[in-house]
């Protein structure tokens, strides 16, 4: 079976297929490592299949590591039992939650590994990572248009709220939790609301 028929549009392995079911091997062997610097080789051993069949369906190593790293999105979604956060506000306070929970290490040690590998080689590819983004910027900018802003300023104003977002959680580590960064990450909420208020 081509291994393209196994992912839909959003770019992710249908559940149930032989692509999903590597995706979540791959990932059970990531979390019993606790580490993501493993080679695709070792990523195929810890899954029990080849790296060749890893490729088949998931492309390069980063490009795996990207789609590993939005399934633990999607389970991570999956915890709020369908709730929505009903304002950008609260859109980012969930996020920051997320980031800064120590249970999510491997989606930390997967963002800085991605992001460096994309530094490092700007024709890479990481559909799966650019997506979590763009749908992350695209769930703001509905918020905001729902907040009253227009189209134009709801999206420019999500794609600067994710951004800022991924400044303040570098400097988080950088800094090793400096007061200064939760101060910056209370400056942004009150921005955002401000923004909302003279929508």
């Amino acid at each position: 079976m081509d291994g393209s028929a196994q992912v839909p549009n959003d770019g992710m392995p249908v559940p149930g297929s032989r692509a999903h079911d590597l995706l979540l091997k791959v990932l059970a062997h990531i979390r019993a490592e606790g580490r993501v610097d493993l080679s695709l080789r070792q990523l195929a051993q810890g899954a029990g299949t080849s790296h060749r069949m890893l490729g088949y369906y998931f492309g390069t190593r980063e490009q795996l590591l990207g789609y590993v790293m939005r399934q633990l999105s999607i389970e991570y979604i999956a915890q709020f039992g369908g709730r929505r956060p009903a304002s950008r506000a609260e859109a980012i306070r969930w996020t920051w939650e997320q980031f800064r929970d120590p249970n999510n290490r491997l989606q930390t040690q997967l963002l800085f590994t991605l992001s460096n590998a994309a530094a490092e080689n700007p024709d890479l590819e990481i559909s799966a990572l650019n997506s979590d983004l763009d749908t992350f910027a695209a769930g703001l900018t509905a918020l905001g248009m729902h907040e009253g802003l227009d189209a134009e300023r709801a999206t420019r104003e999500g794609r600067l709220i994710v951004a800022t977002l991924l400044g303040l959680y570098l400097d988080f580590f950088i800094t090793r939790g400096s007061t200064r960064v939760d101060d910056s990450y209370r400056t942004l909420i009150e921005w955002v609301e401000r923004s909302s208020a003279s929508a």
